[in-house]
């Protein structure tokens, strides 16, 4: 009997470790030839894994085979409809093609998609505590400003940015009054 368990966990160390190999070759690789083995493998194991699909696109797309890719990148919009990336990857392989029509098309539903989910409010689900309303002094930002250095000035010479980055003064010999 303890022989038989022994063989199990064995067989099943042996599995894990072909799995978390495939997984890291596929997500982590860095030979597309390598990542596309591994994403295979693991879409043999699971055929509705859109990650492992998204994945093996991209490396087809490193190795150069578009039309594989391509099929790839629709196989993953056939399993999550929303995923922009698809969509923009798609479109970018179309045209590496040259098939601009496809390209436009599929840039232009992966804006849509990033359009639509930044701009959906926040829905909090029934049952789920409320966050406690504050008041708009509790959550204004408080700025702190370094001792002795004062409030940086939007209107110098460099513009809104140019207290972080420099106004160029001290770069061209001249002396920054602000430093």
């Amino acid at each position: 009997m303890l022989q038989l368990l022994l063989t199990v966990a064995v067989i099943v160390w042996v599995a894990s470790s072909a799995f978390a190999n495939d997984e890291q070759d596929c997500f982590q690789g860095h030979e597309p030839q390598l990542r596309i083995k591994g994403c295979s493998d693991i879409i043999q194991r699971a055929p509705n894994d859109a990650s492992a699909y998204h994945n093996r696109a991209f490396a087809y797309g490193l190795a150069g085979d578009i039309d594989n890719a391509i099929a790839d990148y629709s196989r993953v919009i056939a399993l999550a409809p929303s995923n922009a990336s698809a969509y923009s990857n798609r479109g970018r392989a179309y045209a590496s093609k040259g098939d601009y029509v496809h390209a436009a098309e599929d840039e232009t539903k992966s804006h849509e998609l990033i359009a639509k989910a930044t701009a959906q409010p926040l829905v909090i689900a029934p049952n789920t505590p409320q966050v406690p309303k504050r008041t708009v002094a509790a959550t204004k930002p408080t700025t702190v400003w370094r001792k002795g250095k004062g409030r940086p000035n939007a209107s110098n010479n460099g513009g809104w940015w140019s207290w972080l980055w420099g106004n160029g003064a001290d770069q061209a010999g001249g002396k920054n009054p602000k430093h």
